[in-house]
């Protein structure tokens, strides 16, 4: 339950809001507000703060306040969708299902809001996701088939052996990478990060992906850096983030050559973080450049045969910024590398654990 306002008058308003009604809206699986004829919110549950509805105690959607007038016109409860931002940049969207209600002769009007639409976005991006992997998984399946085929004809070879269970291990390895990416990108798919929010330090969130790349690394003789950090935090999933971050570093690493630099560094204007993957790799064309976040997109594919590459690490991230109300954006030129950004909103106050 949130009580948004405190001065003397709108405290009677919200006196006259019954216990009950409270507790019941508290209760609920969906989020709702209470508000008067001045367009001041006088009650909120404790989520909707992360529906961009609410700006300094006020409706600051358009067409919910058009809603609630026509209510408070007519008398009648109304019913409609709107969209909203999910954030203040990127191009991430919510629809949500409005229930609009009449609940005094003040003209207290009670919201209620379902956000049946993202459920419905979900069932279409499952759908279209199910016929990608099929397609996707049929290449690594085929060829462990034909090399393990191979390997029971030349059995009393050795040498041959070994080469055809080289291949073997090699394709396993790529399947078990696709079969770990497609699982993530599913969960990302089936869940909102901003649902169940923390805050999270963006600092650590640098610190663990860079770990978790530090043996790829060493192999490659790449040194990744840790720049400028600034102190900050975002509303969000920590393990998402650290996902996010991860494979920005993982692909610079993999698209560099060997004995090169790995910058990650962070920067906050206008209360938006941005997290910076500066390599020193082959750099993208510039027409591939709007293409490279596609799930299962190949700049070169005979590179990313070579290392492993799924064509999903980058499809993750820009999730997982358009889950966080956020962007990815990238630079990059031929020859001289590539810098990937992650824009994400931050806490205007951090809150100390």
């Amino acid at each position: 339950m949130g009580w948004l306002n405190k001065k003397p008058d709108d405290q009677v308003e919200q006196n006259l809001i019954p216990a009950v009604l409270v507790s019941t809206l508290n209760s609920l699986d969906r989020e709702s507000i209470i508000v008067n004829t001045s367009g001041k919110v006088l009650f909120a549950t404790e989520k909707i703060q992360l529906l961009n509805l609410i700006n300094e105690g006020k409706i600051s959607s358009e067409e919910l306040l058009a809603l609630v007038r026509v209510v408070r016109r007519t008398g009648q409860t109304q019913e409609g969708s709107i969209e909203v931002a999910r954030g203040p940049i990127g191009s991430g969207k919510r629809e949500l299902q409005i229930t609009a209600a009449l609940i005094s002769p003040d003209g207290l009007v009670l919201v209620i809001i379902d956000d049946e639409g993202e459920k419905q976005r979900i069932d279409a991006i499952r759908r279209d996701f199910i016929t990608n992997i099929s397609h996707e998984l049929k290449t690594p399946i085929q060829a462990l088939s034909l090399n393990s085929d191979a390997l029971l004809e030349i059995k009393n070879e050795p040498e041959r052996v070994v080469a055809f269970a080289n291949k073997i291990k090699l394709q396993t390895t790529r399947l078990n990478d696709l079969v770990r990416e497609i699982i993530n990108l599913s969960k990302l798919q089936d869940s909102d990060p901003l649902d169940m929010a923390d805050q999270v330090d963006i600092t650590d969130v640098i610190k663990e992906a860079i770990n978790q790349c530090e043996a790829m690394a060493e192999i490659r003789k790449i040194e990744v850096e840790l720049g400028e950090m600034s102190d900050c935090a975002v509303v969000g999933n920590r393990e998402q983030l650290v996902m996010a971050v991860h494979n920005l570093v993982e692909n610079a690493i993999n698209y560099s050559a060997d004995g090169t630099h790995v910058s990650v560094s962070t920067r906050v204007e206008d209360n938006i973080v941005e997290i910076l993957v500066k390599d020193q790799g082959i750099g993208i064309v510039e027409e591939n450049l709007d293409r490279i976040f596609e799930r299962f997109y190949r700049v070169d594919p005979a590179r990313s045969r070579a290392t492993g590459g799924t064509g999903l690490g980058l499809s993750i991230v820009k999730h997982v910024c358009k889950n966080h109300g956020g962007e990815v954006k990238v630079w990059s030129s031929l020859g001289v590398g590539s810098t990937f950004a992650i824009r994400l909103p931050i806490v205007k106050e951090k809150v100390e654990q």
